[in-house]
């Protein structure tokens, strides 16, 4: 019986933004731990072969209402980011670099909320707004910067979003129950079953 479930996420995924609370619902409800597996979508979706929801019109117009409509049933506020699709390799990278779970899950909490949660969403790959972020949360921008930057991150990210393609992840969000994969904030009940 798996001990956890891994969810694989880029910030610049609206659909992994909805995932977070009920992934946490998840958690609470099992006692398994989620894993954060922070990966950079445009590579998955280059090494998969899939293509953004956004380049077929009539699935962009549907995806904008659709996401209002899942963020109202989940009970979390929705607003689109205008910097969207983010340059969050920054951000991820400082992510990876993180060794503290419970300082990471908190970051990672922290930059959902502000793309996506906030009526003035802050583009996340303008690291001068990160920091901003940073400060007002009680993270170190410098800390932060330095990780974003670092080249080990760099390497530890790719070898995620890799590993991520080679498993058969196309696409944010991605969860794993052992081997089984699950994509979609929509199919964490399968995910709850497969953990009971």
């Amino acid at each position: 019986m798996a001990r956890f479930f891994e969810f694989f996420f880029d910030y610049t995924s609206p659909t992994a933004y909805l995932a977070v609370p009920v992934a946490l619902g998840v958690e609470a409800r099992t006692g398994k731990e989620m894993v954060l597996r922070p990966m950079f979508l445009g590579g998955v979706m280059q090494g998969s072969g899939n293509r953004p929801p956004g380049t077929v019109p009539a699935k962009a117009k549907y995806l904008a209402r659709d996401l209002q409509r899942c963020a109202a049933h989940i009970g979390i506020p929705m607003h689109m980011n205008p910097a969207f699709p983010m340059n969050t390799l920054g951000v991820l990278r400082a992510t990876t670099g993180m060794t503290d779970k419970a300082e990471q899950r908190r970051f990672v909490l922290t930059l959902f909320d502000a793309a996506w949660g906030h009526p003035d969403p802050v583009d996340l790959g303008d690291m001068a707004k990160v920091a901003a972020l940073c400060t007002e949360n009680g993270f170190d921008p410098a800390a932060i910067a330095a990780m974003a930057s670092d080249p080990a991150n760099k390497e530890k990210l790719k070898t995620t979003t890799d590993g991520a393609i080679a498993r058969g992840v196309f696409g944010a969000p991605s969860f794993f129950v052992d081997d089984d994969l699950f994509f979609g904030h929509d199919r964490l009940d399968y995910v709850e079953r497969a953990l009971a």
